[in-house]
């Protein structure tokens, strides 16, 4: 039987890493990129890319720049990951900061219109009994199909009933079902924002360091295009600035390391609207009991 573990978390938190550790404990893991930038090929040093090839990594730099790729290239590239290892037990580790590419993973694609901000945070702050009564009056049907003891899905069903005066299940009658079951453990790696700061620092030192102004330079020079999406990594654009004698290197630094600061923030808030119910961890705090109790989880609930 296969077995599925999410890992998000915000940019620098060691998302990675804690996968690569995390995989020792599973026979045939594989780690899936859940990174929508690391999956172009013309980004090894300003996505930090990673390098190890043990575990099998895949949806890593297998993009060309001059793609749109999108969170539906992303969804049909592991539903082929899926049905080309159907005929083994494997463990499949998707590790990223897309929150969108999560969502489409655990919740399907769909058309359903975004939530108004004032009916997720009204949302955010009641309980299960408050959706489980409404939607038992309202739409009694959906309960039928959700797993009631889920908070996210029944909070889910009851936003988009409240938003579009429409039961979820008329949404997801066109839409794809989700690739993942809702048996997947997730895992949110959160960290102190000092530590944080601290990380996110030293990765943007270190890319510099590591060769990514030439990196940028061969791309702008090659195929770069703003209206593509692989043009919004950050530092692309400062990178330019600085070759073109816009900023100095100090400047470039702070930018840098700025702008991913306040990616890291937006990412927070997504986790806070999205990811509530996923186990936040702390590698740098995590016993080997504890990752034994994550093992034990995994291999019980898949």
């Amino acid at each position: 039987m296969n077995q599925f573990i999410c890992i998000s978390g915000c940019t620098a938190s060691g998302k990675s890493s804690f996968a690569l550790e995390l995989s020792k404990y599973f026979k045939n893991p594989m780690i899936i990129n859940t990174d929508a930038l690391q999956v172009y090929n013309c980004w090894e040093i300003l996505t930090d890319r990673p390098s190890v090839k043990k575990p099998y990594h895949t949806l890593y730099g297998h993009v060309s720049c001059a793609s749109n790729y999108s969170v539906g290239d992303w969804v049909k590239d592991v539903s082929k990951i899926f049905g080309l290892n159907s005929k083994k037990s494997q463990t499949f580790i998707f590790v990223g900061g897309t929150g969108l590419y999560f969502n489409a993973l655990l919740n399907g694609l769909s058309q359903i219109p975004q939530i108004p901000k004032e009916i997720r945070e009204f949302a955010n702050a009641q309980d299960l009994t408050f959706f489980l009564e409404y939607l038992e009056k309202n739409d009694p049907d959906v309960l039928e199909k959700i797993d009631v003891k889920n908070q996210r899905r029944v909070q889910r069903a009851w936003e988009v009933l409240k938003a579009t005066n429409k039961s979820i299940l008329y949404w997801q009658s066109n839409n794809a079902s989700p690739l993942v079951s809702s048996d997947a453990t997730l895992l949110l790696v959160e960290i102190e924002r000092e530590s944080l700061t601290k990380r996110i620092s030293a990765r943007v030192d270190f890319m510099l360091e590591s060769g990514a102004i030439k990196e940028v330079e061969k791309v702008y020079k090659t195929c770069w295009d703003v209206n593509l999406p692989f043009s919004k990594a950050i530092g692309a654009q400062d990178i330019i600035s600085y070759l073109n004698s816009g900023i100095s290197l100090d400047k470039l630094t702070q930018n840098i390391s700025l702008k991913t600061r306040q990616f890291a923030k937006r990412q927070r808030t997504w986790h806070r609207n999205y990811m509530k119910n996923w186990i936040s961890i702390d590698p740098s705090k995590i016993s080997g009991s504890s990752i034994q109790e994550i093992v034990k989880k995994v291999k019980g609930s898949n």
